[in-house]
C-alpha cells in the first residue's frame, strides 16, 4: 500500500471515494492523502473527512490555472520529504454540459487542459500514447504509469443510469491499482475489472 497519494478531483464523486477509502485503508495506512480539488471553502464533504482522518490534506488546485501547480507541488514536497509521493491518482475530468451546437471554443479548449495538457504537466503522465511513452521515459526511475478505464459509474457526470456504485468502483480500482507490483503492468490501458485493454 503505498505511504502517501494524491488525487485529484477529490471533492465529490470518485475521487472524493478514494479519499474516504485511502484514508481508512488497513493495513498499512497511507501517511498522507492529498486531496486536490478547485475550491476547498465549498468542499463541504472533504473538509468532514479531513476532520475525521489526520491523514487527510486538502490541496487546493484549479487544473487550469498553471500558475497554482508550483505551489501544490511545493506543499507535496514539504510533507512527503525524500520519500517522494508513491501514488498520483488523475481522477479530475470534465465534460461539456451542452450539445456541439451549442459549447464555446472556451469550453473546448478548458476540457482539452483539464482532461489531457494538466495530468501531463502535474504527472508527466497523461492518456493513451502519453501514458505509454512515459511509461517507457520514466522506468528508469522506478515510477510506472498506467491507464484505467473506471467503467459507468454513478456520480454526477455519470449519472443515475450508470451501472456501477461509486463505492463499488473505488473499491475495486484500489485492489487493481494494489496489484500493480511488477514491469507487467507498466504503460497498459487496464479495464477496471484488471483485463488489460488494447490501446
Amino acid at each position: 500500500m503505498p505511504s502517501s497519494v494524491f488525487i485529484t478531483g477529490a471533492n465529490r464523486g470518485v475521487g472524493l471515494e478514494f479519499v474516504r477509502q485511502y484514508a481508512q485503508i488497513k493495513p498499512d495506512t497511507p501517511k498522507y492523502v492529498f486531496a486536490a480539488c478547485r475550491s476547498p471553502d465549498t468542499a463541504e464533504d472533504l473538509k468532514k473527512l479531513q476532520q475525521e482522518y489526520n491523514n487527510v490534506v486538502i490541496v487546493k488546485l484549479d487544473l487550469t490555472d498553471e500558475s497554482t501547480y508550483g505551489e501544490v507541488i511545493t506543499q507535496v514536497t514539504d510533507k512527503v520529504g525524500d520519500d517522494g509521493l508513491n501514488l498520483l491518482i488523475n481522477n479530475a475530468g470534465a465534460a461539456a454540459r451542452s450539445g456541439i451546437n451549442d459549447v464555446t471554443s472556451q469550453q473546448m479548449l478548458d476540457l482539452y487542459k483539464i482532461n489531457a495538457v494538466a495530468p501531463l504537466l502535474l504527472t508527466q503522465a497523461a492518456l493513451n500514447m502519453i501514458t505509454k511513452n512515459m511509461s517507457l521515459d520514466l522506468k528508469k526511475d522506478g515510477i510506472m504509469a498506467t491507464a484505467i478505464h473506471p467503467g459507468w459509474i454513478k456520480t454526477d457526470m455519470g449519472g443515475p443510469s450508470a451501472t456501477t456504485a461509486t463505492e463499488d468502483c473505488v473499491k475495486t480500482l484500489i485492489a487493481l491499482i494494489s496489484s500493480f507490483k511488477d514491469e507487467s503492468s507498466n504503460g497498459q490501458f487496464y479495464h477496471y475489472s484488471g483485463r488489460v485493454m488494447s490501446w
